[in-house]
């Protein structure tokens, strides 16, 4: 396999086919597709297959697999081969049949190239003389065309220089624009200003009366004066008590030391009585102990009762104070919750309070947008007014310069614009332009006389076009009335106008035949029926006699202007007065802004008061709770030493009991020893001394315990007081500290509300004076606004004045590019006849026009471009015989000739290929038959063998039993399939659908056999083909494979151990102990010696 992708294939170095590879593979038993590979589902799948699909085991083995392919190659080939020779034989019917008619056609193409050619050389000669007329005109038109552009060059230059004067006044103009906008800016800002600061000095004199009507409220609590001086006379009492204390514990160390040192002289006494008493006797000495023990317990019960009764004080006075905290903390308790209601009512107002807040901050915010759109409305209104005015007073450049000499006297009786003098009706401005339409930009005069002075002057001094408007007051005369078409829906348009009398009557005459409609179908229909008339819709569409008109455009008008400017300045006015409910509106917002303000303020500061009081009151209940607790904890832990007192007593009576029992018994066992005198006599007389001794210590003893009892009450009950008194105090003194910064904490505010007064006093007076400041300033800025105006409206009037001379140069020089266009036209219409004339001799005729050209032109004088008529004429008359013959033609195929010659060739050839199909198909059949009498030959043998071998090997696997292999139709051996018949023994039956699962592996197992006997394989392969097998029939099975064995290998996958034993080598897949598969072997030649 090379990088390319290419494969080349060699055996023993000698270059070959892939298939020459596959079929040597498979003769040595090696290929996609082998018998000796038995799957686990094989066995069924050969026993339940048709005869044909058995024969195909048979031909696999046989090496008939490989002819069968090549046979089967063969027949494709074969019918290829049939579908090619029907299509070449499609392909010269065809042919033949398209030859004749195609020879017709190359005929008459010949004939019709020698017309073709006599008529170019006509046509050529007629192109020519064109062409030569052509460029004559030509040239004549090109000198034409340069005095045209000498002229408009001139008129150009001219214009230029009237352009600049345009364009420096267009850019005084342009300086003076963003001045005059940042002049109306600054006014409007300053303005603005004024309002704001105004504003402001009311906000702040609002805030201020807030701050004088604030109401501080008081702090809750006891006087810290009061609180410390309790907490001083706590710790007079608290020295005392610690005097006591001390005294207490030097009494209980006196007691300690006192009861140590009873306790050592008793002992010293009990030893040395106890040295007496070994010289006593036995009962004396029961005796002694019995009294010291009954001693002991009387004292120990005397000193638990004393400790019972300060128990049972203590326990009383613990439960009384715990009494009377629990009734504190109920009570502070009932109190929180009076306070958490009280809270829950505040933070609804402060719930409200906020929302009012918020909704009296949105309509201020509101009121405060709207003024500021009022005020940009207002500032947008009045610069369109003085935008609008500024356009009606603009006119063209022949009425800029009237008017211009009129202000300065030059001209007499000029009385102004018609703008000027004229209003029209709401609602009728477009309809009133586009009925006046140029008399709109008129000026009006007072007499004829005037007019003709007025023309006289803008004729004289070039000044442009004007249009004059005698005044009828002057003039005379009554206007023709017009006819009545009310009852139509139409109005004369004068009617829409207001003005003096004459110059109403003047536009009344001006404007006669002018009717006003709502709508534009009523203006196209009556214009219809009044061809004479004119109808004017609202949106200013014109129906008339001069044509109509309308669309989206606006109609330039002066008129227009002047209304819309009017217009304009009216909703200026509306916007202003509308300006002053908006400031109303706002401050009256912001008054219900600072109001809703104040009673937020109010109800934060109650809701603040009313958590400062819960969080006292919390603070005290959290005291109490610990007292209340440590109380508890006290009585508990007293009340469980009066538990294990009160045991420790019952315990110690008992014992005495049983002490005063044992006496009772002392003295019968001192009488039945034979001592006739009491023990207490004897001892007397023997020790009076000790006795008396030992009961003075004791005594001793048991008073310095019983001081030491009550020493130990006294401190304890001095540390509980103490304990009592430090807590007070701190409570004392936290409460006072407590109180003290609530009252520095109202300290502080009072001077800062007091220090927002004084600041709230500089602001307005700071306020005052910006107020004033900006109110100068702004009238400062409509002075320079008005002074910019002026400057501005003069460079208008001199830009009339230029822009009138340039629109008569701009006329002069259109009219010479009229002519120069008319020029160009006709120029260009003679150069696409001469560009036709030439294309055609170059892309028609296939002449280069210019050599042509000039080869004609240095012809004799009776040459191609003679000028004679008769010449022309008869070129004429031999171009039409021409092409009257050629049409004569007919439809003509150019290339007839050489597609007869192309088809002609082509008939040969397929002639030739057909003949080669034929023979190869003949080759193929004979192919087909040797393969055929082959695949009878080595089927026939292998059929022999292989049913020879199933004879041999079936009763070796069913002993006593007959089987058999036979074909179906032994009359055709290329297409017979293989049957099997098996009877085991004992069974008559011969169909395998009635054998057991058993019985049919083992049959397919004896066919398999009978095919490896009958033509043996290097190796096999059987993947479980025994697991249906029983013991017996196993064995049979693996003594066949036995067989097998010397000739062949056999890879057998199994799970049954008698085949493993058989086996020479065993492969298994183990799992070691990291968790990874591995696979193991082991040769059982090797193993056996081992295991014995």
């Amino acid at each position: 396999m090379f990088a390319t992708g290419e494969n080349d294939y060699a055996i023993n170095s000698v270059a070959c086919r892939l298939l020459d590879v596959q079929e040597l593979l498979s003769d040595t038993g090696l290929g996609r597709e082998n018998h000796t590979i038995v799957g686990q589902g094989q066995l069924d799948a050969i026993l339940n297959s048709r005869p044909e699909d058995r024969r195909a085991f048979i031909e696999e083995a046989a090496g008939i697999l490989k002819h069968r392919r090549r046979k089967e190659r063969a027949v494709r080939k074969l019918a290829q081969m049939d579908a090619h020779v029907e299509r070449l034989t499609d392909v010269l019917r065809e042919l033949r049949r398209n030859l004749r008619p195609l020879e017709r056609q190359a005929e008459a193409a010949a004939k019709h190239a020698e017309l073709q050619t006599q008529l170019r050389e006509v046509r050529t000669i007629r192109a020519l003389r064109t062409l030569d007329e052509l460029t004559t005109r030509w040239d004549a038109d090109e000198a034409g065309a340069a005095r045209s552009d000498t002229q408009l060059q001139q008129l150009e230059a001219q214009l230029r220089t009237a352009r600049a004067s345009e364009t420096a006044i267009e850019q005084v103009l342009a300086d003076l624009e963003p001045k005059a906008e940042q002049v109306g800016q600054t006014h409007f800002r300053l303005a603005n200003q004024a309002e704001r600061f105004r504003g402001l000095g009311e906000r702040i004199h609002e805030r201020r009366r807030g701050l004088l009507e604030a109401v501080e409220e008081p702090v809750a609590g006891r006087d810290p004066l009061e609180l410390r001086a309790q907490a001083e006379a706590d710790q007079k009492a608290a020295a005392r008590v610690e005097v006591q204390r001390q005294a207490a514990r030097d009494a209980l160390n006196s007691a300690v030391a006192a009861r140590q040192l009873a306790e050592q002289r008793r002992r010293a006494h009990e030893q040395a009585a106890a040295a007496e008493a070994r010289r006593r006797t036995e009962a004396r000495e029961r005796r002694l102990r019995w009294e010291a023990e009954v001693s002991a317990l009387r004292s120990t019960l005397a000193q638990a009762a004393a400790e019972e009764g300060r128990l049972a004080s203590q326990v009383s006075g613990s439960a009384a104070r715990r009494g009377e905290l629990t009734t504190d903390r109920d009570t502070l308790q009932a109190e929180i919750q009076r306070l958490d209601a009280r809270a829950v009512a505040l933070v609804k107002r402060l719930g409200s309070a906020e929302q009012l807040l918020e909704r009296r901050r949105q309509d201020a915010d509101a009121a405060v947008r709207h003024e500021r759109d009022l005020e940009r409305r207002r500032a947008s209104l009045d610069a369109r007014a003085d935008a609008l005015r500024a356009a009606s007073r603009e006119a063209t450049e022949g009425s800029s310069a009237l008017l211009a000499a009129a202000q300065s006297g030059a001209v007499q009786g000029v009385i102004g614009p018609l703008a000027d003098h004229v209003r029209v009706a709401d609602g009728l401005a477009k309809a009133v332009a586009a009925g006046l339409g140029p008399l709109g930009d008129a000026l009006i005069v007072d007499s004829p006389a005037a007019a003709t002075a007025a023309i006289e002057f803008v004729r004289h001094n070039r000044c442009g076009r004007a249009l004059l408007l005698i005044d009828a007051g002057a003039e005379g005369g009554e206007p023709v009335p017009a006819p009545d078409l009310s009852c139509l829906a139409a109005t004369p348009l004068v009617e829409a106008l207001d003005a003096e009398p004459g110059v109403l009557a003047a536009l009344t005459r001006g404007l006669h035949g002018v009717y006003f409609t709502e709508a534009v179908a009523t203006a196209v229909e009556l214009a219809q029926r009044f061809p004479e008339l004119a109808f004017i819709s609202r949106d200013g569409e014109v129906a008339g006699p001069r044509g109509w008109s309308g669309g989206s455009a606006t109609v330039a008008s002066a008129v227009l202007s002047r209304a819309a400017a009017e217009q304009a300045e009216e909703q200026l006015a509306e916007v202003a007065a509308e300006l002053l409910q908006a400031r109303a509106g706002v401050a009256e917002a912001e008054g219900k802004l600072a109001a809703a303000q104040r009673d937020f303020d109010a109800a934060a500061e109650a809701l603040q008061e009313s958590d400062n009081l819960i969080t006292s009151a919390a603070e005290r209940l959290k005291r109490l709770g610990k007292e209340l607790q440590t109380c508890e904890r006290e009585l508990a832990m007293l009340t469980g030493q009066q538990a294990d007192l009160e045991r420790e007593v019952a315990a110690r009576r008992q014992r005495l009991a049983a002490l005063e029992v044992r006496e009772e018994s002392l003295r019968e066992e001192s009488l039945r020893d034979g001592a006739p005198v009491p023990l207490e006599v004897a001892g007397q007389d023997e020790e009076p001394g000790a006795d008396l001794q030992a009961e003075r210590l004791d005594d001793e003893l048991t008073a310095t315990r019983e001081g030491e009892v009550q020493a130990r009450l006294a401190a304890a009950a001095a540390d509980q007081r103490a304990d009592e008194l430090g807590r007070r105090i701190g409570d004392l003194q936290r409460e006072a500290d407590e109180v003290e910064l609530a009252l520095a904490q109202r300290d502080e505010r009072r001077r800062r509300r007091v220090a927002a007064i004084e600041r709230c006093g500089e602001l307005v007076a700071l306020a005052e004076v910006a107020l004033a400041r900006a109110e100068s300033s702004s009238l400062q800025a409509a002075h320079q606004r008005q002074l910019v105006g002026q400057a501005r409206d003069e460079q208008q009037r001199q830009l009339g004045v230029v822009r009138m001379s340039i629109r008569g140069g701009d006329e002069e020089v259109a009219a010479v590019r009229e002519r120069r266009h008319s020029e160009d036209l006709a120029r260009q219409a003679l150069r696409h006849d001469l560009e036709a004339a030439t294309s055609r001799l170059r892309d028609e005729l296939g002449v280069d026009p210019d050599a042509a050209l000039r080869q004609a032109r240095a012809a004799p004088e009776d040459g191609p471009l003679a000028a004679d008529e008769q010449r022309g004429e008869r070129l004429a008359e031999d171009e039409e015989r021409l092409v009257r013959k050629v049409g004569l033609l007919g439809t003509i195929n150019p290339l007839a000739l050489e597609e007869f010659q192309q088809l002609e060739e082509r008939h040969r050839f397929l002639t030739g290929q057909l003949e080669d199909l034929r023979a190869s198909k003949r080759d193929l059949l004979t192919v087909i038959e040797a393969v055929d009498e082959r695949i009878r030959e080595v089927f026939t043998v292998a059929f022999s063998d292989v049913a020879a071998h199933f004879q041999r090997i079936f009763p070796r696997l069913f002993p006593g039993g007959e089987g058999r292999l036979f074909l179906t139709d032994a009359d055709d051996l290329l297409a017979s399939g293989v049957d099997v018949e098996a009877r085991p023994a004992g069974k008559r039956v011969k169909r395998l659908s009635l054998l057991s699962g058993g019985e049919r592996s083992l049959t397919a197992l004896a066919v398999l056999f009978s095919i490896f006997a009958a033509r043996p394989s290097p190796f096999y392969v059987l993947d479980e083909v025994e697991a249906a097998l029983d013991d017996v029939n196993l064995q049979r099975l693996l003594d066949l494979v036995t067989d097998f064995r010397s000739t062949s290998q056999v890879i057998v996958i199994t799970h049954q151990q008698r085949t493993m034993e058989i086996a020479d080598c065993l492969y298994g897949v183990t799992m070691r102990a990291d968790g990874v598969s591995a696979v193991v072997s082991q040769r059982l030649t090797e193993a056996v010696p081992a295991v014995r």
